[in-house]
């Protein structure tokens, strides 16, 4: 089975639909990888699979296919299709799909600690934010 890094490009599907993601995060149980990624649409999906679903009678869950990924790879350093503007960094994962090329995009708290656009949280566990009563 192909290992992923963070910041890789793959190719994975979810309702039947083939879309580019980055890989984000990678977490091993049960002697299993998984992998959390961000996809262009700017979807975030975890614990996701390679090239094999969680549930094979249901397409909504997520599957890295290793085998389109190595031909999207392929395509892109041939140059014979554009690549991806996504881009992760520290397990954060963002796409540059609404600002152009040109605009340089932070992390917050990097230049001057002015509020950056890196999405921050992809796994959904936030911290506490003070005392709790219910």
């Amino acid at each position: 089975m192909k290992r992923y890094n963070i910041n890789d490009k793959v190719v994975f599907q979810t309702e039947g639909i083939n879309q580019v993601g980055v890989i984000t995060n990678r977490r091993t149980a049960d002697n299993k990888t998984f992998y959390d990624l961000r996809s262009e649409a700017g979807s975030g999906f975890v614990l996701v699979p390679v090239d094999k679903t969680k549930n094979k009678y249901s397409k909504s869950y997520a599957m890295i296919n290793s085998k389109l990924t190595e031909v999207f790879n392929a395509s892109v350093e041939s140059g014979d299709c554009e690549p991806t503007n996504l881009f992760a960094k520290e397990g954060f994962g963002h796409t540059r799909g609404n600002f152009t090329k040109g605009t340089p995009l932070y992390f917050d708290g990097e230049k001057d600690g002015k509020m950056g656009q890196m999405e921050k949280r992809n796994d959904f566990i936030f911290p506490t934010q003070g005392p709790r009563s219910f």
